[in-house]
């Protein structure tokens, strides 16, 4: 009887303290944060037109030769790639988000990605953005054929491809 009564017990101090608990994920971490000076971010962050010749650019890098890009919304850019090698190469389908909601693109955001690239027969997909993807956006991308490059991530690449530049 008296295990019985423990166990109802902590059972019910567990629902309590589910309860009680937030939610909420802490703020991810500010971009501002990587640059000397935050009033002073490169122009490629904050300009469309320069992000979307540093997304073009970045994916040339991997053999990826463009063929053509659309603007879906004013943060959105849909970009059409392709690789000839044999056997591996195929179609590549980017989305390159500039200055997502929240600075966060979510896990509903990749999936409707995801749809997209299966959708249109890619080989692989690559999800580009200036902020951060949440923890849901990865779950959502396991074991799947798309790539997730957050902005720290960018930036780094940019700079190890030699492609960097602050206001360009």
């Amino acid at each position: 009887m008296g295990v019985f009564v423990i166990a109802i017990v902590s059972f019910v101090i567990g629902i309590i303290l589910i309860t009680l608990l937030k939610t909420t994920s802490p703020p991810p971490p500010s971009r501002r944060s990587q640059f000397e000076d935050p009033d002073n971010l490169p122009g490629f962050l904050l300009d469309s037109e320069l992000f979307k010749g540093k997304c073009i650019e970045f994916l040339e890098k991997f053999r990826l030769e463009y063929r053509h890009s659309v603007w879906a919304n004013d943060r959105e850019l849909e970009i059409a790639m392709h690789d000839e090698t044999p056997v591996v190469g195929g179609s590549y389908l980017a989305l390159c988000i500039i200055n997502p909601l929240n600075n966060q693109v979510d896990g509903i955001k990749v999936q409707g990605f995801l749809d997209t690239v299966r959708g249109e027969g890619a080989s692989r997909g690559i999800l580009i953005t200036t902020g951060f993807f949440t923890d849901d956006a990865y779950r959502t991308i396991e074991e799947e054929p798309v790539e997730l490059v957050d902005g720290p991530s960018f930036v780094s690449y940019l700079k190890k491809f030699g492609i960097y530049e602050e206001h360009g």
